[in-house]
């Protein structure tokens, strides 16, 4: 099973992809960004989100797509442009020609499976997904929707990172017990030093 998260934004959309693998396993296949320039129309950024979630659906053809609930944010403009992100891309999702089911995830729900507290900052739910991937998350350079390699600065894995936790979580509430025991040692691992 090919899980694709993603993180909606208008300037950044984050995107990863995890295979589930019989048994425990699980890898991480591909993760990246789509980015639009700030300094083009709002509908032209829109356009180009969706043309390149279309190229990133077609090339991995994933089984599941989900994505984080909007939230409430303390700017409207912010809930805006997000929600309509959200919506090009799960138009691309209806426009596939295979069969796509879609999931999305309130922010504490992600937080509280990968980094074991709903209220995790940033910070934490990217450590969370480092221990939990490890070298997996290594062996797979961030890319852009054609496949080129980005350049990891703090702001492109921020969004890819949350990609990949909300694939995860996904993967974490498909069947819990059937998880690889590597993830729940890290989450354990993870709770034991917040309790430190």
């Amino acid at each position: 099973m090919l899980i694709l998260g993603i993180d909606p934004g208008t300037a950044t959309t984050g995107w990863g992809l995890i295979e589930k693998i019989e048994g425990h396993d699980f890898d991480v296949l591909q993760w990246g960004l789509i980015e639009t320039d700030k300094e083009t129309k709002p509908h032209i950024r829109l356009h180009e989100i969706h043309e390149q979630m279309l190229q990133i659906l077609d090339k991995f053809k994933p089984n599941v797509l989900v994505m984080e609930k909007v939230f409430m944010f303390n700017n409207a403009k912010t809930v805006i442009r997000v929600s309509q992100a959200q919506g090009v891309i799960l138009l691309a999702s209806a426009n596939t020609g295979f069969n796509l089911e879609v999931f999305e995830y309130a922010p504490g729900t992600i937080k509280k499976l990968v980094a074991g507290n709903g209220r995790a900052n940033k910070k934490e739910v990217e450590l969370a997904v480092r221990a939990i991937l490890g070298k997996k998350l290594l062996t797979q350079s961030m890319t852009d929707a054609n496949g080129n390699n980005r350049k990891m600065t703090k702001t492109y894995v921020d969004n890819a990172i949350d990609a990949l936790a909300i694939a995860l979580c996904h993967l974490m509430k498909l069947n819990e017990e059937l998880l690889p025991p590597i993830v729940t040692k890290k989450k354990n691992e993870i709770k034991k030093k917040k309790k430190k």
